[in-house]
């Protein structure tokens, strides 16, 4: 099929915009992917879908697209799927609308994509661990993404998790796996075991199982205990710890214990509207200036000291 371009259409393309507010015609050809995009995968199946129904109805919703630095050819902003999808319909050309402004921000399809709901967790990951690396603070990539700062710390977390945690990703929510990853760091062997034995966890039964394991990890003994009572504390710890990988299965959140050890400081704090306490012997994930809460719902974050107003110091 030969392409429908007049000379004022052309000069339109070589202007990046339309006199009139109507998409241009593109042929596919001249259209790159973004190489730097956030969204990775692409399942075949989807996109089969959707060339199914462009087949019928055509593309409803223009691709963004900018200028490449390439003479005559664009790179896509937004649109990737739809134009993977028009190209297996047999497709030539495409309706798109040129935002060359688009390429200054890295988040345009970034946004795209979280608004759908239509990216991997690796995926946003991938992107704010990039975003961090570039110097941005945590706070700023939160705005500009529209989400809580404690959702940003999570997946910035990931990279630092073991492999088998990442990997839960596929199964079970960032919460459920940023929860498993807190208990790691305090039980390695705990926490891979249970990862092992269940298959998928809910954020329910991830906040039971990691509050299960924080209660169960001895503080160090007082100097002048007996041998003896410390070896018959350590065989109760194993106990309370193997009955706690039990846990996970009964899907109700437990709040964390607030009792500390004799004589230890407890510094009880408030989030907005969630309470908590910090955690003083853990350093945060986060940027400097942020501070680790356990909060009384069973999570456990790093939070901006901005964000946290001391309620009462206790002492144990």
């Amino acid at each position: 099929m030969a392409l429908d371009l007049s000379f004022k259409d052309l000069a339109d393309v070589a202007a990046g915009d339309a006199s009139d507010g109507r998409p241009l015609k593109v042929a596919l050809n001249l259209i790159d992917e973004d190489p730097d995009q956030p969204r990775r995968e692409f399942p075949e199946d989807e996109l089969q879908q959707l060339a199914a129904s462009i087949r019928i109805d055509g593309i409803l919703q223009p691709i963004v697209v900018r200028h490449s630095e390439q003479a005559d050819r664009f790179i896509i902003v937004m649109g990737a799927r739809r134009y993977r999808a028009a190209k297996i319909a047999g497709l030539v050309e495409a309706p798109v609308f040129v935002q060359d402004d688009a390429e200054a921000s890295p988040y345009a399809q970034m946004v795209e994509n979280i608004q759908r709901d239509d990216l991997k967790p690796s995926e946003i990951a991938r992107f704010v661990t990039a975003r961090l690396e570039a110097g941005e603070k945590q706070t700023e990539v939160a705005r500009r993404l529209g989400k809580p700062r404690d959702w940003v710390s999570r997946y910035a977390a990931v990279p630092k998790m073991p492999t088998f945690l990442q990997e839960k990703l596929a199964t079970s929510s960032i919460r459920a796996v940023y929860e498993l990853y807190q208990a790691w760091r305090q039980e390695p062997s705990d926490v891979e075991r249970a990862v092992e034995e269940h298959g998928a966890f809910t954020d329910a039964q991830a906040r039971e199982f990691a509050s299960a394991v924080r209660s169960t990890v001895e503080p160090a003994a007082p100097h002048g205990t007996a041998a003896g009572d410390g070896a018959k504390d350590a065989r109760a710890s194993e106990k309370d710890r193997a009955s706690a990988r039990e846990k996970p299965l009964a899907g109700s959140a437990t709040a964390p214990s607030v009792l500390g050890t004799k004589g230890a400081a407890i510094v009880r704090v408030r989030a907005g509207k969630r309470v908590g306490q910090l955690v003083l012997d853990a350093r945060p994930d986060a940027e400097q200036g942020s501070a680790r809460v356990a909060f009384d719902d069973g999570s456990i974050e790093d939070v901006s000291v901005r964000e946290l107003r001391i309620d009462a110091v206790l002492v144990g």
